[in-house]
């Protein structure tokens, strides 16, 4: 056969398989190399098909056949690590992506794949180092930035670690909503360019309750006292499905605190009138039940609502406001307790004021807080993500106006994001009695 007629072959052998007919592909591609055994072409197309089919082994002969031919392919070279990388053998994938990038430095997948390949290999330093070229190649590598994202939360460098996750965000925003993208562009102290596609958002949706708090949070409007009603229901019915699930994998620490602190404290079993404010799910009721001779939880969002009462540890449910709960004024309780709720007051003096009314004098309140990491003018600040920082000083000041008591305060880490630590504070507070005592 002459070789015209084998390099057509070889082309339609290629139609077939651009147009995602692969079985045919890889019978023409067989039925060539069966005819011309030393066509290192048609080695590395069919090599290349066996990797899009999951044969990474068969891929990896094929290709190491061309490579023996012709060393100077970039992206065979590329491909056999790619095969090598699926059978689990980074080193030999490392090499591989060594050898692409080596003869072709301006792809920057090369140096991403390198990088992952080094990074499971256990060499840090050369995976940070790979990613760099990667992004000296292209600045807008989201591969990059995330791969430099994890590299840093290993060596506890969050701050890098939070810019390279939100300029990954930035450079693919297809695959991600607008909130992250918004929380993103803030993060890179691109507030403009956040507050555009929070106007673009308010020109289909003029009402939506969380883009015009979203547009307060990055200073587009004037920060409200706190959280609107409507903001928190549609954010916590929107995720309620997942929510547990959810702050598992973000390593939320209130549940596990909560039971670590009702334990220090002692206190008697199935004795407590309690009141588990902003309760969610239910996490917070779980680690009080044990200790409640009745228990009553309160929250805005209706979703979640009924997910605590699939787990059948509160006595009652009301769905509401909890300052407008408080206000009713319910009999006095032995406990309450506010976890991961507050972060959505600005000004904490009229909650927590309500709060200690809500106490039988002696009473016990366990809540928590996201720290800031100094003092604040205001005592607190509304952040981009929609939730506020509070200054942890400042909350026992304001603790102690309203005749509470602190017992416990314990600064750590609230939960992650974007794997890295949230810091928070978590309080045991007293309600005094009449006296001041």
């Amino acid at each position: 056969m002459s070789a015209e007629a084998l390099s057509a072959r070889l082309r339609a052998a290629q139609r077939s398989h651009l147009d995602g007919d692969w079985a045919e592909a890889e019978r023409r591609y067989r039925s060539c190399l069966r005819d011309w055994p030393a066509c290192v072409a048609a080695k590395s197309f069919l090599a290349f098909l066996l990797l899009q089919t999951q044969r990474p082994a068969e891929a990896e002969s094929w290709l190491r056949e061309a490579i023996a031919a012709e060393t100077d392919h970039a992206d065979w070279h590329f491909s056999l690590g790619m095969a090598q990388a699926r059978q689990g053998r980074s080193g030999d994938a490392r090499r591989a992506f060594a050898a692409a990038a080596a003869l072709d430095g301006g792809q920057p997948m090369y140096w991403t794949n390198l990088a992952a390949a080094c990074e499971q290999d256990g060499d840090f330093a050369a995976a940070e180092q790979a990613c760099r070229q990667a992004l000296a190649v292209d600045a807008a590598c989201a591969d990059a930035h995330f791969l430099l994202a994890g590299l840093c939360l290993r060596q506890e460098r969050h701050v890098e670690a939070r810019r390279h996750n939100a300029q990954g965000i930035v450079a693919r925003p297809a695959e991600h909503g607008p909130i992250a993208r918004i929380e993103a562009l803030c993060e890179l102290d691109r507030r403009d360019e956040a507050l555009a596609l929070l106007h673009g958002w308010l020109a289909q949706a003029p009402d939506d309750p969380v883009a015009l708090h979203l547009l307060a949070a990055c200073g587009g409007a004037e920060p409200p006292p706190q959280c609107s009603a409507d903001f928190i229901r549609r954010t916590f019915d929107a995720n309620a499905a997942a929510f547990d699930a959810t702050l598992a994998s973000l390593r939320y620490q209130g549940p596990q605190w909560l039971a670590q602190c009702l334990r220090r404290l002692a206190l008697p079993a199935a004795a407590l009138d309690a009141l588990d404010l902003g309760c969610g799910t239910g996490l917070a009721g779980t680690a009080l039940r044990p200790y409640a001779r009745s228990l009553r939880g309160v929250d805005l969002s209706g979703e979640m609502l009924a997910r605590a009462a699939d787990k059948g540890v509160y006595d009652a449910l009301t769905q509401g406001d909890i300052i407008e709960f408080l206000t009713a004024a319910p009999s006095p309780v032995d406990l309450i307790c506010c976890l991961d709720t507050l972060s959505y007051f600005g000004d904490l003096e009229p909650a927590l004021s309500w709060m200690a009314r809500a106490l039988k004098p002696g009473g016990l309140l366990l809540f928590s807080i996201e720290r800031a990491s100094q003092a604040l003018p205001d005592g607190h600040r509304l952040q981009p993500c929609g939730r506020y920082l509070h200054d942890a000083d400042g909350v026992e000041a304001q603790l102690a106006a309203s005749g509470l008591k602190v017992r416990e305060r314990r600064d750590m880490m609230l939960r992650e994001e974007a794997g890295c630590p949230v810091p928070g504070a978590f309080y045991c507070a007293e309600r005094l009695d009449w006296s001041g005592s």
